[in-house]
């Protein structure tokens, strides 16, 4: 995978809830960025694919549903030292829900001083 990253991100293990046209999924995250979220899952989706993916963030009260597209994948394999799972890259989102996601990110980067995340 190339090194793209430029959006700073946050190690969250979320409920995350995903749609396509075809079916309804539910996994947990491994991180957030304001740019898209990773999702551990034993059987990723296709690059490419759309998704509308939901999810709460911890002490915030509010739902969020946004638009994304899988833009990287990594199946699971005794030969990879990455994680199971799929990148997806947040598609336009409100402006007030990007606000809320960059204070969470900012809020619990410190945790994780040195990652960085390019979606």
């Amino acid at each position: 995978m190339s090194d793209r990253r430029v959006d700073p991100r946050a190690e969250a293990e979320l409920e995350v809830h995903y749609r396509t046209p075809q079916e309804f999924l539910a996994a947990y995250s491994k991180n957030i960025s304001g740019g898209g979220i990773f999702i551990r899952t034993q059987q990723p989706l296709a690059l490419n694919k759309n998704v509308l993916v939901r999810f709460t963030l911890p002490g915030i009260a509010h739902r969020f549903e946004v638009h994304g597209v899988v833009v990287w994948a990594n199946p699971a394999s005794l030969k990879s030292s990455f994680p199971a799972g799929m990148g997806i890259k947040f598609l336009a989102y409100d402006p007030k829900e990007q606000s809320m996601v960059a204070d969470f990110i900012k809020q619990n980067r410190n945790a994780n001083p040195g990652a960085e995340q390019k979606f």
